[in-house]
């Protein structure tokens, strides 16, 4: 392999295994996928099509994906249901849901000013 920096990112994941607390879900996944659905609803209302799908795909791709890479941190939150930090948890599943389901949404040119 020629560039061994893209393998950067995969070292970090033992590190969010060991001090997963839901400090990066509560501070960083959840505004951030707050504000991805905002915009995702946004653009779910504009009618011109191709410019709407290809900065839907450049603003979610790179928030989805973290999101997912958070989403162990996230997933270690559920142990104790009924507690706040499940709450956050949920919260966190929630809103990545909320979002893939905007995305499918201006994806395929389905909008409430059609």
């Amino acid at each position: 392999m020629k560039r061994p920096v893209l393998l950067l990112p995969l070292l970090a994941w033992p590190g969010i295994a060991a001090a997963a607390n839901g400090l990066l879900t509560l501070v960083v996944c959840i505004p951030m996928l707050l504000c991805l659905a905002v915009v995702l609803g946004v653009l779910l209302l504009l009618r011109s099509r191709k410019p709407v799908r290809i900065a839907s795909i450049v603003l979610s791709a790179p928030a989805l994906a973290y999101a997912v890479y958070i989403a162990f941190d996230a997933v270690r939150l559920l142990r104790n249901l009924g507690s706040e930090n499940s709450m956050i948890g949920l919260a966190f599943f929630g809103l990545m849901i909320l979002c893939g389901l905007l995305l499918h949404l201006v994806l395929r040119g389905r909008s409430t000013a059609d």
